[in-house]
């Protein structure tokens, strides 16, 4: 809620410790919003930056917390492969290119589109389609609105929050104890409409594509092994199986 600029993101620079401390209130807000739907077995995900924002005495007691990168395949959807039955997300953006968004961006600032069977797909939905892959459907976010509206676009009735709008290079948005508190309904209601969630799944075969803003980082890509190259900053890959996919992208977008 309110973040607006990097450096309020990047570990020892700028206001990055007061907007840690605001994640982790949003991160807990969700916590309890799905322990009062009767969750029992909660984990949170650091997933932005360094991956080191949340401290573990930040993150509610119930939760357990995965922090830095472990360097699989599943990349910010780490924990999913643990018997998950639902995948709520918090703080998030829209993909690289989306107007009137907020720091918007794809993983990295290395690409410019990130495309599955010819759709540009957002970091919300592609972490959704590693849920699903297990099975798992999202059932919640919380950022701003241009994700709000790209996830109710992708993710038909998912439970959204937006807490922020982009406006040029600034944002107007809502109080944290506000955000916190529909953050914290919005997850109880998702948890106890769980039924009503499928997991995010396109249809076989996949095509994934990674548009390069600059040529030389498509020409480091080509070499995985089945990679196609589409055109000077674009490589792509096919398969069957998602998680062939996975590594494809783990192994050649950074």
């Amino acid at each position: 809620c309110g973040v607006v600029d990097w450096d309020e993101t990047t570990l020892h620079e700028g206001d990055h410790e007061y907007f840690r401390k605001m994640m982790a209130q949003e991160v807990n807000a969700a916590v309890e919003g799905a322990l009062a739907a009767g969750a029992k077995d909660i984990i949170v995900r650091d997933a932005h930056g360094s991956a080191r924002n949340l401290l573990p005495d930040m993150v509610h007691p119930e939760a357990q917390l995965i922090r830095a990168w472990t360097r699989s395949p599943f990349s910010m959807m780490d924990g999913i492969d643990r018997g998950i039955d639902a995948v709520v997300f918090v703080g998030y953006h829209a993909r690289a290119g989306t107007p009137h968004a907020t720091l918007k961006h794809t993983m990295n600032g290395k690409i410019y589109h990130l495309k599955v069977n010819g759709q540009p797909v957002a970091e919300a939905e592609w972490n959704a389609l590693i849920a699903g892959y297990f099975g798992v459907p999202v059932v919640f976010i919380a950022g701003d609105k241009a994700v709000c509206d790209y996830a109710k676009e992708r993710f038909a009735d998912i439970e959204t929050v937006a807490v922020k709008e982009g406006l040029g290079k600034g944002v107007i948005g809502i109080h944290p104890s506000k955000a916190q508190a529909l953050i914290r309904a919005g997850v109880e209601k998702a948890i106890n409409r769980l039924g009503d969630f499928k997991p995010h799944i396109l249809t076989a075969p996949y095509f994934v594509e990674i548009e390069f803003r600059r040529e030389e980082d498509a020409y480091a890509g080509q070499w995985y092994p089945g990679a196609e190259v589409v055109n000077e900053t674009t490589i792509g890959f096919r398969n069957e199986d998602f998680y062939e996919c996975l590594r494809f992208f783990y192994f050649t977008h950074d």
